[in-house]
């Protein structure tokens, strides 16, 4: 994003087994960041990062499921990351009583390694990210806009949707991009539906 910038090119340059002085690195770190400021990520932040990035690794198959499993927990425990660590809690039991209880549920290698890809999977796609939206909350949605994206306009600013979608109510599905796809004129539809409506809430899940 940012390798037009002198010292950023300087650290993307370096040699990971030249040997630096640690301060002079330090130093040309500080400058990259603030030439393009950015402010140095918290202790929280990093910890944050370092579980996501581990728990993404367990989305697939992984030969280390359980050695990731066991950092991530250590790690929520060391940094007293309680709900994160309520997350993996029983999953964690499950591999300490494969590896070193009595295995009252007859786990396997491959059994216990499935139990923690959908117990990843499941965990990723239903938690809540803390990313709020304040600023679209209670805004009117003025009109639709279908020419290239669908872009939904708001009073100040808009949605620009880049990825499938389906508008529901209570009952259920209403319309979807297939819908579309399959029939442009449903545009009005779409309109009709959105347009004047308020924006409640969002939420951002990640994927």
């Amino acid at each position: 994003m940012h390798m037009d910038v002198l010292g950023i090119k300087k650290l993307a340059s370096m040699d990971k087994n030249e040997k630096l002085n640690i301060f002079e690195m330090e130093k040309m770190f500080d400058d990259a960041m603030k030439s393009i400021q950015w402010e140095v990520p918290s202790k929280e932040q990093c910890v944050e990062y370092h579980v996501k990035h581990l728990h993404s690794q367990l989305l697939l198959p992984v030969e280390n499921a359980m050695l990731l499993v066991k950092e991530i927990y250590d790690c929520t425990i060391e940094h007293e990351l309680f709900k994160e660590q309520m997350n993996w809690q029983e999953i964690s039991d499950a591999i300490d009583d494969f590896q070193y209880g009595d295995n009252y549920y007859g786990y396997t290698l491959d059994k216990i390694n499935k139990k923690i890809v959908a117990h990843a999977r499941n965990l990723w796609h239903t938690k809540i990210s803390d990313i709020k939206f304040k600023e679209l909350i209670g805004q009117k949605v003025t009109a639709i806009d279908s020419e290239v994206h669908f872009i939904i306009q708001l009073e100040k600013g808009a949605i620009v949707i880049e990825c499938p979608w389906r508008i529901r109510n209570t009952g259920g599905i209403l319309l979807g991009e297939t819908d579309i796809q399959s029939n442009q004129s449903e545009w009005k539809s779409v309109k009709e539906l959105l347009v004047g409506k308020k924006v409640e809430d969002i939420r951002l899940v990640p994927f």
